[in-house]
C-alpha cells in the first residue's frame, strides 16, 4: 500500500510517498480502507519533532491522524465493527499514519460514521471535534448561567465549539481574525458588529467581529467573511 512517511524529524521536504506492506490488525485494532484524511496543525508539529518525547524515535513514521473510511478487517477482541462498516476515527499520537491507503487504528479511537456525513466531512471531525467537546462540554466547561467566548470561530475547533454551544443552549460570542490584506468587514447583518485594525508595515490586517449564532448552523461550508480576494480562516 502507499503511505506518506518520513525517516527523520524535520521539514516538509522529508515527506515521501512510499510503498509499504499493509499492516495486520492486532488485538483490539481495526484495519481501515481510507476514503478521506484530514490535516491538522498537530501533524506538522509531530513531523518537526516538537512532540518527540511522546512520539519517540522509531522510523519511518507515517503522517496524519484523522481519517474516515471503510473497515477492511478487524483484530482479535474487536466487537463493535466488522468488514464493510463505514467509520471515522484517529490514530494515536505515538503511531500516526492516517495518510495511507490502509492504516491500522485502535478500536477505542474509532466510531461509526453517520450516514448523513460525507467521508470528507467525517474525516475533519476527530481532532477538532474532540478538542471542542472537551473544551465546551468536558471538565472545566461552562456552568449554568455562564457565557462562552469562542476565539477563532472560523477554524475547525471553533466551528465545532459554536455548534456544541448551540446544542446545549448556552449564550456565546465569537471572534475571528483575517490574515490577508486589506482587512474587510463581514457581510452586513443587523446583529453583527466589526472593528478593523490594519498594520500597513507588515501588509497584513486583522478583523474582529461578532456573528449571530444562527449563521453557524450551516456547517463547515458556511462563509461568514467575504473579502474581495481569497478568504482565509483561523485555525
Amino acid at each position: 500500500m502507499r503511505r506518506i512517511q518520513y525517516h527523520r524529524y524535520g521539514g516538509p521536504e522529508l515527506m515521501l510517498l512510499e510503498e509499504v506492506e499493509p499492516p495486520a490488525p492486532g488485538r483490539g485494532q481495526v484495519l481501515v480502507r481510507v476514503r478521506a484524511a484530514a490535516a491538522n496543525p498537530m501533524d506538522w508539529k509531530v513531523r518537526n519533532g516538537t512532540t518527540k518525547l511522546m512520539t519517540g524515535r522509531r522510523f519511518p513514521r507515517g503522517l496524519g491522524h484523522d481519517f474516515a473510511g471503510t473497515v477492511a478487517g478487524v483484530g482479535e477482541s474487536v466487537t463493535r465493527f466488522k468488514a464493510g462498516d463505514d467509520v471515522l476515527g484517529a490514530m494515536s499520537m505515538k503511531d500516526s499514519g492516517a495518510f495511507a491507503d490502509m492504516p491500522v487504528a485502535d478500536e477505542k479511537l474509532i466510531v461509526a460514521k453517520p450516514a448523513g456525513l460525507s467521508y470528507e466531512e467525517a474525516a475533519a471531525l476527530p481532532t477538532a471535534g474532540v478538542t471542542a467537546l472537551q473544551s465546551v462540554i468536558g471538565k472545566g466547561g461552562p456552568r449554568a448561567g455562564q457565557s462562552v467566548f469562542i476565539h477563532g470561530c472560523l477554524g475547525g475547533v471553533g466551528r465545532a465549539a459554536a455548534q456544541l454551544a448551540l446544542m446545549h443552549g448556552g449564550p456565546w460570542q465569537a471572534a475571528a481574525a483575517a490574515v490577508r490584506w486589506p482587512a474587510r468587514k463581514p457581510s452586513a447583518s443587523p446583529r453583527s458588529s466589526a472593528s478593523t485594525s490594519i498594520r500597513p508595515r507588515s501588509g497584513r490586517g486583522s478583523t474582529s467581529f461578532s456573528i449571530p449564532s444562527a449563521r453557524c448552523r450551516s456547517g463547515p461550508r458556511a462563509r461568514f467573511w467575504r473579502p474581495a480576494a481569497a478568504s482565509s480562516t483561523s485555525t
